[in-house]
């Protein structure tokens, strides 16, 4: 009967904690449900008790370093993830109001006031306009207002900007 001898030594040490890094790494490429970062853990922990068998300071020292550098590992990792292509077929992107209906962060609100726009959908109450070339959503206070007719801006209270039928298309406020 033959038992494999082993030797403890740093090379082991270099090569255990390597193999665990890369593990990691590999986490963020291969969606593997866990399997690698559980590989990723048991070859730190490799790392450290192969340090152990060589000595009371070097696992001492590998400990140390292990639990040091781990919280780093993980923060750097967590900040590189979002940017993985996996993740960004994963996570979703938060709404982009530029060019949609109702956007209006560009806009002062009270320089909407009095502006004239033209009614694109049939306003009953609700509906959209365009004003300046954007599609904004806007409400009316009860009338309809069939599309195309134009309409000025009387306030904006938050994201709702309340409109009302120009009487004289030709007259602008």
């Amino acid at each position: 009967m033959t038992i494999l001898a082993f030797e403890a030594s740093w090379t082991w040490v270099a090569l255990l904690f390597g193999v665990g890094v890369a593990l990691a790494l590999a986490e963020l490429i291969i969606p593997s449900h866990g399997v690698l970062t559980v590989l990723c853990i048991a070859s730190f922990l490799g790392a450290v008790v192969v340090a152990f068998l060589m000595g009371q300071t070097p696992g001492i020292i590998m400990l140390s370093a292990t639990v040091l550098l781990a919280p780093l590992l993980i923060y750097i990792l967590l900040r590189a993830w979002p940017h993985t292509p996996l993740a960004k077929r994963l996570i979703l992107a938060g709404p982009s109001a530029i060019g949609k209906a109702g956007d209006l962060a560009h806009l002062d609100p009270k320089a909407l006031v009095g502006r004239v726009g033209v009614a694109k959908t049939l306003l009953r109450p609700a509906g959209k306009m365009t004003l300046d070339g954007r599609l904004v959503d806007c409400i009316t206070q009860g009338d309809l207002v069939p599309a195309g007719r134009k309409v000025c801006v009387l306030a904006v209270e938050g994201a709702k900007v309340i409109v009302e039928a120009v009487a004289d298309p030709d007259t602008a406020y």
